[in-house]
């Protein structure tokens, strides 16, 4: 998808609705990948994505449209997605009922299934900045700079959090029972 350009970034910062509807548009996949794995679950996802872009258009006054607006909107999903896991507190690990309804799928697609089912799972045991991090690197596809702006952090910090990450996710992930070499 395109990034959103300064006109629309301007308009949404204004409050015009058709502003709002095109970032939901470009972000709205993005913005749901990040709720799925914060929440490991696809309600709460659906949920957290509504929720994200009626918080973001209501904070919008916030925004500074000389800026991009997808790194902006991201520090918005990452703040309320550790806010409402803050108020959650017991937090499941996987949610069962999603995964129960196995038809014929082919084999490969049930192996494909149970692989992301581990990564999610290892995912959910590392610390919240190392996930944040790695969420932002591999969901968001953001450049290293631009994850130190989303995170307000140095990009050394970015860099030594996505290498711990990395590690210790391989750690969990193997601990876990996964095969590291199918990941890379």
């Amino acid at each position: 998808m395109n990034p959103i350009d300064q006109d629309i970034s301007q308009r949404f910062r204004n409050g015009d609705p058709d502003a709002l509807h095109a970032v939901v548009t470009c972000c709205q996949n993005t913005v749901f990948r990040i709720g799925l794995k914060l929440f490991a679950n696809q309600d709460d996802a659906k949920d957290f994505c509504q929720d994200v872009f009626l918080h973001a258009f209501e904070k919008r006054g916030r925004y500074d449209p000389k800026r991009p607006l997808e790194p902006w909107l991201y520090r918005v999903a990452l703040n309320f997605g550790r806010g409402r896991l803050r108020r959650k507190r017991s937090l499941s690990l996987i949610d069962a009922d999603a995964f129960q309804h196995v038809d014929d799928r082919a084999v490969r697609d049930l192996v494909e299934e149970e692989r992301r089912v581990a990564v999610q799972k290892s995912l959910m045991q590392l610390k919240s900045n190392y996930r944040e991090c790695l969420l932002l690197r591999f969901e968001c596809d953001l450049k290293l700079e631009e994850i130190a702006g989303v995170l307000e952090i140095p990009l050394s910090t970015v860099k030594t959090r996505l290498r711990r990450a990395m590690a210790a996710f391989k750690e969990r992930y193997i601990a876990d029972g996964g095969d590291y070499a199918d990941e890379l």
